[in-house]
């Protein structure tokens, strides 16, 4: 996966790969400690944590508040990207991640000390919104200049992994340290700030501001001043593995999305000569994007996804914590561990078969009947087993839908008509289906304060919807698969 013919290119390739995975996990620890800590909150009839309680810290205002995070942090990440171009990838994630780690530490200190405060909340989480945003493309471009063009598609279904993984570390504190010790409810907070914090330190020295194509091309021959590994160069030279800007990082706002990278007609057709270069074409503005075929589809569809997501993400401590249940922070863990599995197959079944949407939409609706299910364990006995058992198959189906679901509208997009070959087209449309997809799960933080009860028939609702939306894909990924078993039965 990391190997490489030029001495040491193979070590740093590991080396880039860690950093980057625990700088982001640590940093998307953030999240989920805040997810268990603002629970506890809002919960009103627990009177456990009083000494601690905000005042007038209630679920539909916890909604304003998780709504202006994602609102921000969405809108942030479309808009620093041109910033990262100028400083450069290392330099932009640094600033986001310092930033980041330092308010995370302010909500912390100031919280229990402002309790009469509202306003303080809400101001700290829009400047956490717009610090955590440089993170993610800022990782996403170094990640590309230093993998491989063949192995890319795998190094990132691995690396998708590291958000799971930050929600699971953030569930470990906050399960220990709340749960077990008894320790404040900002005390995981106080913890997952200092980890990024101490990532970021150690990525100024480990992270290298340079390329892997810069790397190579420091080993020439002295006498004839020519590269010795002229062809591990020449891939990352080539158009679909170029060094990547941070803008066009912040395009694609998912793990998976970074498919885009690898040229997929190579893919698909490796005996095909490549076609003769066309004149650009004209780029499209954001309104006419919405008018290309099925464009509308993909971005409700996406919203749907990313809202099932993120109430996930945020409400499920506060949901469970509402069903009385003990070892919340455990249970949650369950749907990271199974969006690891879920994300890595749908990953493997689309690089080794082109077919994603094929899996993601049945996966969407089995996840379906699964968080139906969990809705109605609360009138059973003791359904512990069962909590865990479900919660682990939720992330294992929606999970693993949601880190490659990007990736397979974004291919889809690429490959139509209209767009071949024009890469900056294909960003602007690719923006509005992520941009509509971001908004429409910040809007739905405001909705669920008023749908706990029901939080899992109304996630189902979005999955179910989500589907059909994904439909169309469904058909043409068919005729594509058909058509490439065409080609290749032709030329045998």
């Amino acid at each position: 996966m990391f190997d490489s013919a030029v001495p040491g290119l193979k070590a740093k390739r590991i080396q880039v790969f860690i950093c980057c995975f625990m700088q982001y996990a640590m940093l998307h620890s953030c999240r989920s400690t805040w997810s268990f800590t603002s629970g506890l909150l809002a919960k009103q009839d627990d009177h456990e944590h009083d000494d601690e309680k905000i005042d007038d810290f209630d679920k539909k205002y916890l909604g304003y508040v998780n709504f202006s995070f994602l609102f921000v942090y969405g809108s942030s990440m479309l808009f620093l990207g041109q910033i990262g171009d100028r400083i450069g990838p290392k330099l932009f994630m640094l600033c986001g991640t310092f930033s980041t780690g330092i308010i995370q530490f302010m909500i912390a200190a100031l919280l229990p000390v402002e309790k009469h405060n509202r306003w303080l909340l809400l101001v700290l989480q829009i400047l956490n919104g717009i610090s955590q945003a440089p993170a993610w493309p800022g990782l996403m471009a170094i990640m590309n200049n230093w993998q491989s063009k063949p192995n890319k598609m795998i190094v990132m279904g691995y690396f998708a992994a590291c958000t799971n993984v930050g929600n699971i570390l953030g569930d470990l504190f906050a399960a220990l340290l709340i749960e077990q010790l008894g320790m404040s409810v900002m005390a995981p907070i106080y913890v997952s700030s200092i980890g990024v914090l101490i990532m970021s330190i150690i990525n100024i020295y480990m992270i290298e501001a340079s390329s892997a194509k810069e790397y190579i091309a420091q080993f020439k021959n002295p006498l004839t001043k020519s590269l010795v590994y002229k062809q591990a160069h020449d891939e990352y030279m080539s158009r679909a593995a170029s060094v990547v800007s941070v803008s066009e990082q912040s395009y694609l706002t998912d793990l998976s999305q970074t498919l885009l990278t690898v040229d997929r007609d190579s893919q698909m057709n490796p005996h095909v000569p490549p076609k003769p270069k066309k004149n650009k074409k004209d780029s499209i503005n954001m309104i006419s994007a919405w008018k290309l075929p099925n464009v509308a589809l993909y971005a409700f569809a996406f919203g749907c996804i990313k809202a099932v997501f993120y109430i996930l993400a945020f409400w499920l401590p506060s949901y469970l914590k509402g069903e009385n249940l003990e070892g919340v922070a455990w249970i949650t863990q369950m749907i990271e561990w199974g969006t690891i599995p879920g994300g890595i197959l749908i990953c493997y079944a689309g690089v080794h078969w082109n077919l994603r949407a094929s899996l993601i939409v049945p996966s969407l609706w089995i996840g379906t009947v699964v968080m139906v299910s969990i809705n109605f364990l609360s009138k059973l006995e003791q359904p512990y087993a069962l909590y865990y058992i479900l919660v682990f198959l939720t992330g294992l189906l929606i999970g693993g839908v949601y880190n490659n679901v990007s990736g397979a509208i974004v291919i889809e997009l690429s490959n139509m008509k209209e767009l071949k070959g024009n890469k900056k087209s294909t960003a602007t449309v690719t923006s509005v289906v992520m941009g509509y997809g971001a908004v429409f799960a910040a809007i739905n933080q405001l909705i669920v304060p008023y749908l706990e009860s029901i939080l899992f028939l109304y996630c189902s609702l979005n999955a179910i919807v989500a589907g059909c939306f994904l439909i169309p894909l469904i058909i043409n990924e068919y005729r594509r698969y058909r058509e490439q078993n065409l080609q290749v039965g032709d030329a045998q």
